[in-house]
Formats: C-alpha cells, sequence, structure tokens
C-alpha cells in the first residue's frame, strides 16, 4: 500500500518563480529518499498556491527526507518566499488507475 503526501505552498506575490528555482532541486532529492513520484502542480485560479504530492511506500522514508539536513536548507533558503506555516499531510491511496504496461 502506498500513502501520498502533499503540501501547500502559498507563495508571495512576485516571489513565485524565484521560489521555485530554490525548491526545485527538493524534487530529485525526493526520488532519492525513496519517493515513488514527486509532482508540482500550480493552481489555476490562484497561480500562488502551489500544491507538492509525492507517493511513498514508507512515512519513514519522507520523515527522513523532509528532516534532512538538504531539505532542510532549502527551506530556510525559500523561508521569505512562502506563507508559513507548512503542513504537510497524508491520504491513504484507495484505488490508482495507472495503467500498467504489459509484456505483449
Amino acid at each position: 500500500m502506498t500513502d501520498v503526501n502533499y503540501i501547500d505552498w502559498h507563495v508571495h506575490p512576485f516571489r513565485a518563480e524565484r521560489w521555485y528555482e530554490i525548491w526545485r532541486p527538493a524534487f530529485d532529492r525526493a526520488i532519492a529518499f525513496g519517493a515513488r513520484s514527486c509532482i508540482l502542480s500550480r493552481d489555476v485560479d490562484d497561480p500562488l498556491h502551489f500544491r507538492q504530492t509525492s507517493v511513498w511506500d514508507d512515512h519513514a522514508d519522507f520523515e527522513r527526507y523532509w528532516y534532512s539536513d538538504e531539505i532542510a536548507a532549502l527551506r530556510e533558503a525559500a523561508l521569505n518566499y512562502y506563507n508559513k506555516p507548512l503542513l504537510p499531510a497524508w491520504h491513504t491511496t484507495v484505488f490508482d488507475a495507472t495503467p500498467v504496461p504489459t509484456n505483449d
């Protein structure tokens, strides 16, 4: 079973591009820490609202990622670009319609 973690980022006006530039390396690190996937989406109606969504087999892997020195440093570097607090939230996968490749 997999769990989905999401973090809603509310970025300050005129700072979205700089925030993204700072935070972008965090997605590669999520994969290195065991995330199955990690995406960032931007709200169409509120372009200052970003949602980071990552899929994990184990909450402990996320905790290692989120509290690692690397990610803590990135959060610190981006501190002036987003509203606080950040509250990571968890959902449990109920259904996954992702196509499974076949060897036909």
